[in-house]
């Protein structure tokens, strides 16, 4: 049997006849295990969020000499807490009741969580076990989900809010990502360059996106604040607040960016990186968050961040929480509102485990659902007819010097679509028909009166 079933390329392997299995949640797996033997324990892995739960059942189930789970590291999303309670009798979704019944009732979880530097003694304390049943292979019933094209190389991905914005990211990813191999061992929907635009703000957290504010605030620490957790290799808010410099000195990347914004608003320099060539170039787990910018445009800050990898299932949404509080700190700091937060996501892939959840949320909270009205920011058009069709552009500002006429239909919806003066299909969609109507009521010599959107 190929065993570990789930993540394989991302666990470290030890013994597979060892009862222990080591779970390091955020804290590197090395700084935990470096000065265990691995012959001591049989696998050692990390638990990002609570979604990697599943995988854990798995791999114990498909091999039952694990009789401990050793729960270490940092906590930073709240994944330990919620592997606390599925011991303690929470099921999750997704695996049969009474396999979960079988690793609770056989598999005892020991939380050592600041007690990293007591675990080599206490798997010595261990006393051995038998196997506690036959080696159980829960396959993952994952439907084919076929690709619909394959060229594309950049999407786009609007919405008011994070949560309506994500439901369009699954969609767009599960019809048309390309089905790859990941560094992980397992396979992905991946599509490059995703543009995801998120113009407002929660009132509440939408249901499906299976967070709490309690998460939340949880999370926000790793991007907000500065102080690095112990055996984190970094976090976004070190590398944001305090980045590292030669001879031990730091650089605290938003302060400086809040006075430069305060004293040149009009500024093209406000951005902070996270990467660091001398750390990162060679790294096993260098920052996905790499680049985030601001601008400040009618009196509004705009917040746009570079991602060159993103599980757009498990940690897209926690991110993008985390980046619009940022924005909005700034902002407060600077003394203007927030405007737009645009997420850039490289590499916009969903993995293999994920996929029927995506569909599950998908089919239920977004496919054939009402698409409500919207305007273009970009303007709207005044359609009339007189011996000829002629067409307006107007903004917020009033009419603009773009003006369209002539008796074809096509023709003139051509121009309007070149002049780059569309930015919705919806609206694009509205215009074609509007003026097919005006033609067909110049050829027969009828009133046209334009519809409403």
């Amino acid at each position: 049997m190929d065993w570990p079933i789930s993540f394989k390329d991302a666990l470290t392997m030890g013994n597979q006849e060892s009862n222990v299995s080591i779970c390091t949640l955020w804290t590197e797996q090395k700084n935990i295990i470096s000065d265990i033997a691995h012959d001591m324990f049989c696998i050692c892995g990390n638990l990002y969020t609570e979604r990697g739960i599943g995988s854990i059942i798995k791999n114990i189930l498909a091999n039952p000499n694990i009789r401990y789970v050793i729960l270490c590291g940092e906590d930073i999303t709240g994944s330990g807490e919620q592997l606390v309670k599925f011991f303690n009798g929470n099921n999750i979704e997704g695996i049969d009741q009474e396999y979960q019944d079988a690793v609770r009732s056989n598999v005892e979880l020991i939380d050592m969580r600041g007690k990293e530097d007591k675990i080599k003694d206490a798997i010595k304390d261990l006393p051995k076990k038998q196997r506690f049943s036959e080696p159980v292979i829960i396959e993952e019933k994952t439907v084919n989900y076929p690709t619909i094209s394959r060229d594309s190389i950049c999407f786009n991905a609007t919405g008011d809010t994070i949560a309506e914005t994500w439901l369009k990211i699954l969609d767009i990813i599960m019809k048309f990502g390309e089905e790859k191999k990941s560094e992980y061992g397992i396979r992905q929907k991946e599509i490059l360059n995703l543009v995801a635009v998120i113009n407002g703000r929660e009132k509440t957290l939408a249901p499906w996106l299976n967070m709490t504010d309690d998460d939340l605030k949880k999370y926000y620490p790793s991007l907000l604040s500065g102080e690095k957790q112990k055996d984190v290799s970094y976090t976004y808010g070190e590398r944001l607040f305090k980045h590292p410099l030669p001879a031990n000195e730091t650089i605290d990347q938003i302060e400086n960016i809040i006075e430069h914004l305060k004293q040149k608003p009009h500024t093209r320099r406000a951005a902070a990186f996270t990467w660091n060539v001398a750390l990162d170039y060679m790294s096993e787990h260098p920052p996905c968050i790499t680049q985030i910018t601001w601008n400040v445009k009618h009196d509004k800050l705009y917040q746009t961040t570079v991602i060159r990898s993103n599980d757009m299932y498990a940690a897209w949404p926690m991110n993008a929480f985390a980046l619009r509080e940022l924005q909005e700190q700034i902002a407060s700091k600077i003394g203007i509102k927030p405007g737009s937060m645009i997420i850039i996501s490289n590499s916009a892939h969903i993995y293999e485990n994920n996929w029927n959840e995506s569909m599950e949320i998908i089919n239920r909270e977004y496919a054939g659902k009402h698409i409500p009205f919207a305007e273009d920011k970009l303007g709207y058009f005044v359609i009339t007819v007189d011996k000829e069709i002629i067409v307006n552009h107007y903004t917020d500002a009033g009419k603009s010097q773009y003006s369209f006429r002539g008796k074809n239909a096509i023709e003139i919806y051509r121009k309007i679509m070149h002049e780059n003066l569309v930015s919705r299909l919806d609206h694009a969609a509205y215009l074609g028909k509007e003026l097919a109507r005006a033609e067909a009521c110049l050829l027969n010599n009828k009133k046209y009166v334009q519809d409403e959107a």
